[in-house]
C-alpha cells in the first residue's frame, strides 16, 4: 500500500511540475525508527504524510516561508485537544492557521515538551509549554516564555525556520527542534561541528539521514509521530 502511494506522489510530480518544494515525509514508525523521502505538493500547499506501517495520515502545509490567509473559526475542529487552558488552545489554532499547519502537529509537540504546563522549566533551562531555551526565545523575539501567546508564536516561528531549513521535512524540523539545527546538519551532511560553546557534535563523522542518534531524539520524533497518529484518528473518529 505505501509503495502504491510513493509511486502514486512520483506521478504527480511529473505531471504537475510545480515550482514549490516537493516532500514526502514518512514516519516509519518500527522500534524507533524513521525512514525519510519526498513528496508531491498539492497546488499552494504541500502533502506530508505521516504513517504508522501502513496507515497514511495527510497534513496541509502551506509552503513555511509563505503565511497562509486562513483564519480561525470558532467553530473550526481541532480534535481532541490536549489542552484544558482555553487561552493556550486558541493560540495554537491562531498560530498554525498563519501557516496552514494541522494544529494537532503542535499539539503533539507540546504533549511530548510540557504537557501542556504554562509553568514548565526543564532541568536544562527550557520554558514555557513549548519549552524555550534562552537563546532560542531571544531569537524569535520571545521576553517571557511562560506567557502563551509569546510562547506559542516564538516555539511555531522556530518549528516553521526548521521546516523551511529543512526543505519542509517534518522529521528533520522535530529532530532539530529537539537537539538544535546544528546536530542535524551534522548527521545529515556526515560532518563533525564544534559549536561556539565547545560541544563538539558528531565527532565520528556518522551519515544519518539527519537525525542524530541520540536515543533522546530518535524517542522524541517517535512518540510525538505515535501521539499525532493517536490524536488525528480520534479527530477524524469524532467528526
Amino acid at each position: 500500500m505505501a509503495k502504491e502511494l510513493l509511486k502514486g506522489n512520483r506521478s504527480e510530480v511529473a505531471a504537475a511540475s510545480m515550482h514549490l518544494i516537493n516532500v514526502r515525509v514518512v514516519f516509519q514508525i518500527i522500534l524507533g525508527l524513521c525512514c525519510l523521502a519526498a513528496c508531491a505538493p498539492d497546488g499552494r500547499t504541500q502533502g506530508l504524510r505521516i504513517t504508522d506501517a501502513d496507515v497514511p495520515i495527510e497534513v496541509s502545509l502551506a509552503k513555511p516561508a509563505t503565511p497562509s490567509t486562513v483564519t480561525v473559526s470558532d467553530g473550526t475542529p481541532v480534535g481532541p485537544s490536549l489542552v484544558l487552558n482555553p487561552s493556550l488552545n486558541e493560540a495554537v489554532r491562531r498560530e498554525t492557521a498563519k501557516y496552514s499547519i494541522d494544529p494537532l502537529l503542535i499539539y503533539a509537540l507540546i504533549a511530548q515538551e510540557s504537557g501542556g504546563k504554562v509553568r514548565a522549566v526543564s532541568p536544562k533551562g527550557a520554558r514555557g509549554p513549548m519549552q524555550l531555551m534562552p537563546a532560542t526565545a531571544a531569537r524569535f523575539g520571545v521576553r517571557d516564555p511562560h506567557d502563551i501567546a509569546e510562547s506559542v508564536r516564538g516555539g511555531v516561528e522556530y518549528f516553521v525556520w526548521l521546516l523551511d531549513k529543512f526543505d519542509g521535512n517534518v522529521a528533520l524540523a522535530l529532530a532539530g527542534y529537539n537537539a538544535g539545527e546544528g546536530a542535524v546538519d551534522a548527521y545529515s551532511q556526515g560532518r563533525c561541528f564544534i559549536l561556539s560553546n565547545g560541544r563538539v557534535i558528531n565527532p565520528s563523522r556518522l551519515r544519518t539521514g539527519g537525525i542524530p542518534p541520540y536515543p533522546e531524539t530518535r524517542s522524541y520524533v517517535r512518540s510525538i509521530a505515535l501521539r499525532y497518529i493517536r490524536m488525528r484518528a480520534r479527530n477524524d473518529h469524532l467528526k
